[in-house]
């Protein structure tokens, strides 16, 4: 197995981010994209820059507004 195929193993981590108290769906960002759960896990809980922060692991919500 290469280092390829063993990384699509891996789950895939969006942290997204808003500046809206009340945001709808169409207003989250993606701020990162990675396959490590740590650095997602570090980056979901700064608050630099918005209001919230949501986390998902492979499209399913993990984290909603941190």
């Amino acid at each position: 197995m290469t280092r390829d195929q063993a990384a699509c193993l891996l789950p895939l981590y969006r942290v997204y981010g808003t500046t809206k108290a009340s945001p709808s769906d169409g207003d989250w960002e993606v701020l990162l994209e990675t396959r490590d759960a740590v650095e997602a896990m570090t980056a979901v809980h700064e608050s630099e820059g918005t209001f919230w922060r949501r986390l998902t692991e492979d499209g399913r919500v993990v984290l909603d507004r941190v």
